[in-house]
């Protein structure tokens, strides 16, 4: 799983494999470090919500992505085009969620 922070942006991107164990009732547990300084730590998961819901703090937050969203997506492989939520802000500008699976992982897939 990539997680990337550009702006208001989240983009998350993972292959079919971590696709199909979030549709297994598992999350995908991530964290990056920066330096010594502190370690981010996140985890998506599908969830039977109707929303992207994004919940924690800088250090620590957990995605809960629509189970529904994510079988839609994965009945439509390989695209380009993934999911994408807008997330509420306080007093600021939305964030937006891209959820995406790498479609040079699908394409391999199925030509191998």
């Amino acid at each position: 799983m990539r997680v990337q922070l550009e702006n208001h942006t989240i983009r998350v991107r993972v292959d079919e494999d971590e696709l199909a164990v979030l549709l297994e009732d598992v999350a995908l547990l991530g964290s990056t470090a920066f330096g010594t300084v502190f370690t981010m730590r996140y985890a998506v998961d599908a969830t039977d919500g109707t929303a992207c819901v994004l919940s924690g703090d800088a250090h620590e937050w957990r995605m809960e992505v629509p189970r529904t969203a994510l079988q839609e997506l994965h009945a439509r492989l390989p695209s380009k085009d993934g999911l994408v939520f807008e997330l509420p802000g306080h007093e600021t500008v939305a964030t937006t969620v891209r959820f995406d699976v790498d479609v040079k992982d699908s394409l391999r897939r199925r030509r191998g």
